[in-house]
């Protein structure tokens, strides 16, 4: 939270909370339900009792209607920790799919309880919401989430969860009264199950109706455009990957392959060979049977430019490396030595909804200089070599 918010004292939230019951069927304003049931969003608690009741009533559309365009679901860092390629939120596209799935009847679901009880609100006077004006209002709830498939199995997820809303400045007022929707929802790693054991977060339950994320592209850090080159690698996606590198991206080969006479590298190459050799080892006649690849942060440096300028910053990430590239015909390579990847902030594109995005402006082959072990696998080529055998 910004220093500057401004937080309710405790009588003011004690006095709201007892206006509003603290369990959340009864935090509505005075706003009455409209002809389909659910309440006006003329207050964030309308908004987050028709969450729950289109989580009770499986509503796919009133559901997504709770929602801004430029929604975020933030996952814990213990299931981005847990889960390969958890990515750090959803955006409302991975909402939709999610909750297709969830909410339909060809993925098992009986049904849905859920229940949210209020335990902390506080405003925000004008910032942090994704805009210059307007309040933000926060509130925390104690989350009972119990989804219960056919054949006696169910997840529960009895996480707290934190609700971000603001209102919304492209729609007329409802009956005179503001507009409000949620922008950002935190799933949190606060644990206080009492003797019921949880079997899943609520953004774990979300990840198992999940069939691909609908924004290929996730470069909003530099975290994320290294996880995006390992899921491209392993799916053997030649745009995806070319999606992580700049323009005038450059690859240094490891000086083990440079000093290698046999090899005849070349000193570096750029981002049309990454093209030629890609396409030739993902999709081309000799194209490999699969990959697997694991990397695994070993340092993160942050070099600060102009601090007037944050988009001039510079990130350095040294990956330890495990890459096996399966040929056809029992053949395969083993490349283990760390790689060292330099990103920047991408001047040309933008995310989805206007982020910063990232991408690798130079890549460094360790090779020779902390030579690979993984759990006691020696490589046997490195990964500059593999690419320049697909040249």
């Amino acid at each position: 939270m910004r220093t500057i918010a401004h937080r309710i004292t405790a009588i003011l939230i004690l006095a709201l909370l007892t206006a509003v019951v603290a369990v959340l069927g009864g935090c509505s304003d005075s706003s009455g339900p409209s002809a389909s049931g659910y309440l006006e969003p003329t207050s964030p608690e309308n908004v987050l009792l028709n969450v729950e009741r289109a989580y009770g009533d499986r509503d796919l559309d009133e559901y997504l209607d709770c929602m801004s365009d430029d929604f975020k679901f933030h996952f814990t860092e213990a299931d981005q920790q847990g889960w390969p390629h958890f990515p750090p939120w959803f955006y409302k596209s991975d909402e939709q799919q999610v909750h297709e799935n969830m909410f339909g009847d060809e993925w098992s679901v009986e049904s849905i309880d859920l229940t949210l009880m209020v335990t902390s609100v506080e405003t925000i006077p004008g910032g942090d919401s994704g805009r210059p004006t307007g309040d933000v209002v926060v509130i925390r709830a104690a989350a009972d989430l119990l989804v219960n498939l056919l054949g006696d199995l169910s997840y529960l997820a009895t996480t707290p969860q934190e609700f971000r809303f603001r209102t919304v400045l492209d729609r007329d007022a409802l009956n005179g009264r503001a507009h409000w929707e949620m922008f950002e929802w935190h799933d949190l790693d606060e644990y206080d199950n009492g003797s019921r054991v949880e079997e899943a977060g609520w953004g774990g339950i979300k990840y198992c109706f999940l069939e691909s994320l609908s924004e290929t592209s996730r470069r909003t850090s530099p975290a994320e455009v290294i996880d995006q080159l390992e899921a491209a690698y392993v799916a053997l996606d030649t745009l995806n990957y070319l999606d992580c590198l700049s323009q005038d991206f450059t690859f240094y080969p490891s000086e083990a392959d440079l000093q290698d006479p046999a090899n005849e590298m070349p000193d570096e190459w750029y981002k049309l060979d990454e093209r030629t050799m890609h396409e030739n080892m993902f999709t081309g006649p000799d194209a490999v049977e699969s990959i697997m690849l694991t990397l695994t942060n070993i340092t993160m440096e942050h070099h600060e430019g102009d601090p007037h300028d944050p988009l001039d910053d510079t990130y350095v990430f040294i990956e330890g490396v495990d890459l096996l590239v399966n040929l056809y015909g029992y053949c395969s390579y083993l490349a283990t030595a760390p790689s060292e990847f330099r990103l920047r902030v991408d001047q040309d594109e933008e995310g989805p909804y206007g982020e910063t995005m990232w991408e690798i402006d130079s890549w460094f082959d360790l090779a020779g200089e902390e030579q690979g072990n993984v759990a006691g696998r020696i490589e046997d080529a490195t990964w500059g070599g593999i690419k320049a055998l697909f040249r």
